[in-house]
């Protein structure tokens, strides 16, 4: 009665509403029609300026594979040819030992947490 769902009577019975029906329609808006014109095109953005390059420091060096920091041929002068385009940090195997332990540390924990969110945690340690 508190719920809600039945109500006490004068003469000290208890009424239960009507069971709700097993299946309602959906309710279905449609999407009103405009007559608004769509918005004009943004005009053309403007060509970035090629930034100068940076003097290249010891730990700049370039392992990649020959080439692919030259520029490219008919490619406008100051601007790299290749995979990034300008401003694409150079991936050595140097940089990749450093970040692999500490990342595949995030990944498992991450994992570990969505295991345990999920209910499926087990002891993975033997």
């Amino acid at each position: 009665m508190a719920a809600g769902v039945a109500q006490r009577m004068a003469d000290g019975s208890v009424v239960f509403g009507s069971p709700s029906p097993p299946y309602s329609s959906p309710v279905v808006q449609r999407e009103a029609e405009t007559t608004e014109p769509p918005p004009p095109e943004p005009p053309p953005a403007p060509e970035p300026e090629p930034e100068p390059e940076p003097e290249p420091g010891p730990m700049a060096e370039d392992h990649g594979a020959p080439g692919a920091a030259a520029s490219a041929p008919g490619a406008p002068p100051g601007q790299s040819g290749g995979h990034g385009g300008a401003g694409a940090p150079v991936v050595t195997d140097e940089l990749v030992r450093a970040l692999y332990t500490p990342l595949s540390r995030l990944f498992k924990a991450d994992l570990r947490l969505e295991r345990e969110r999920a209910g499926f945690l087990i002891n993975t340690r033997h």
